[in-house]
């Protein structure tokens, strides 16, 4: 396991802030503008070599060696806000291993956003606070207050024992998800409109690897001649799930792209055990196709070991 770190922006604006029917794509393309209007080199990076370039390192990372020739995964995501346009509005961002370094900037660049403007029309805004959100225990302390004040350090992320510790307390045979944002999971070449366990899991299995080794120090090897005969035996009890049609405008090559998905929740029942750790870690990662834009955020219902 690896650093996972979650920050919540709390922002407010005399005006509803509508961020568009996709407010993660919103979020990411706002992002990325602010960050290559004050940090872009213009030179390439290398996962090896983020301050030549921390813009191209953080949005534009391109490693061969990792994926063997997909799209590396990005050092963060984004959990967009849920809710209607309002004018109080809700996001957070997480940071992953060696991404944690660029949350220094990801900070400026926020604050700088703020007589930028977000969403249509460009709604300026305040930032309101800042806190941080624990990857298991989904504590929150807050970092940044509304007077723009630091008044507590950024909390360490959970270790890797930790995961394993926690996954201990969980029972082993149930396990309820709730997927709050589309989850876009493609297996052979084809979309996977339910979620189906060793859909999505072996996703995330394959993403964390992934990450490892493009963003820290020791790679993570995953056991699937192990896990997925575990994965195939695990049952979907119930899905209370349905597909979400979604599209994002990609304003460097003028197309629409889909990030559609399945939204709802679903519970499984089997030997769930082995891949609890995992399966809390991804909770921060996300899971699936446009996390940066938004999509894979997921939380898991805790239910406690009774024996």
């Amino acid at each position: 396991m690896f650093p996972v770190t979650t920050l919540e922006f709390t922002i407010e604006s005399v005006y509803p802030l509508d961020l568009g029917a996709n407010p993660g794509s919103s979020l990411r393309g706002a992002l990325y503008e602010a960050l290559a209007a004050m940090y872009d080199t213009g030179a390439i990076a290398t996962r090896y070599d983020a301050d030549k370039n921390p813009v191209d390192w953080l949005m534009r990372l391109k490693d061969d060696s990792v994926t063997g020739g997909d799209d590396i995964p990005r050092a963060f995501g984004i959990r967009p806000p849920i809710d209607k346009p309002a004018t109080r509005t809700i996001f957070a961002i997480s940071f992953y291993g060696a991404g944690h370094e660029r949350i220094p900037l990801v900070l400026s660049v926020v604050d700088a956003m703020q007589n930028i403007g977000l969403g249509r029309g460009r709604n300026k805004f305040t930032l309101r606070d800042v806190t941080a959100i624990d990857a298991i225990s989904r504590q929150r302390t807050l970092l940044i207050n509304g007077a723009g004040e630091a008044v507590a350090p950024l909390p360490p992320p959970p270790s890797p024992a930790a995961y394993h510790q926690f996954a201990q307390l969980l029972n082993p045979n149930t396990l309820t998800v709730h997927f709050i944002t589309p989850t876009r999971i493609v297996k052979d070449g084809h979309l996977v409109k339910t979620p189906i366990f060793r859909a999505w899991v072996q996703r995330l299995l394959g993403r964390i690897h992934a990450i490892s080794k493009a963003y820290t120090d020791s790679e993570i090897i995953i056991p699937f001649h192990d896990l997925i005969p575990l994965m195939d035996a695990v049952e979907m009890t119930q899905n209370n799930t349905q597909w979400r049609e979604n599209w994002s405008h990609n304003r460097m090559d003028g197309t629409d792209k889909p990030t559609s998905g399945f939204i709802g929740q679903a519970r499984y029942a089997g030997n769930i055990a082995p891949l609890l750790p995992y399966l809390l870690m991804g909770q921060g990662l996300q899971v699936g196709k446009n996390v940066v834009k938004g999509a894979g955020w997921y939380e898991i219902v805790y239910e406690w070991r009774t024996d």
